[in-house]
């Protein structure tokens, strides 16, 4: 009986440590790939279709983890979301490359905007998550973003790495908030 109530407690912290590790690796493609693009967008280098393909595909990635929790409709919505975020970044990026401002503005505008979206979505889908917090964090996700792009494209390389290196460090922290609100709304699933 002991080894059983046990052998379930182990299984449970199992699941919860690998939902921690799937959902950080996402987010780690998430800012990789999206740093790739920055660079291929900036520099027309070859990779950019191949980069950005490649970045497209980490919604789905996300949405396979939500997806294992939520129904197929929200975890959709989320998925559509993500990928506006990353067309929206791209975007931003090429409109500042030609020099854009107005432009740029505009669509940073939405940008944000699409931040409040996602918030209200993942806030409505999961009541653990805050919609003040993921939004807190998105915008923190997209200052730094936006800075780091700002840096590549006027050469500044030594404060690029040091806003990848934040945006590093809060993805992990977003992608441990999400693991902790997945595993607070189906805690049956981790015991």
């Amino acid at each position: 009986m002991i080894n059983n109530l046990i052998r379930q407690r182990m299984q449970g912290y199992l699941r919860q440590a690998e939902l921690f590790g799937d959902m950080r690796r996402v987010w780690m493609k998430h800012v990789w790939w999206t740093r790739e693009v920055i660079n291929a967008i900036i520099y027309d280098l070859p990779t950019q279709s191949t980069s950005t393909a490649k970045l497209l595909q980490n919604p789905a990635e996300m949405a396979a983890i939500w997806g294992e929790y939520w129904d197929s409709a929200a975890t959709r919505r989320v998925q559509d979301l993500f990928t506006t975020h990353l067309k929206q970044g791209g975007e931003i990026v090429a409109a500042a490359k030609a020099g854009q401002t107005q432009k740029v503005e505009e669509l940073t505008r939405l940008w944000y905007q699409n931040s409040d979206d996602i918030a209200r979505a993942l806030s409505t889908i999961n009541p653990r998550y805050s919609y003040e917090e993921v939004r807190r964090m998105m915008y923190e996700h997209l200052r730094l973003t936006l800075l780091e792009a700002t840096s590549i494209l006027h050469g500044n390389f030594n404060q690029s790495i040091t806003a990848f290196d934040q945006i590093q460090d809060e993805a992990e922290q977003m992608a441990d908030y999400f693991s902790k609100g997945l595993i607070a709304q189906n805690e049956h699933r981790f015991r």
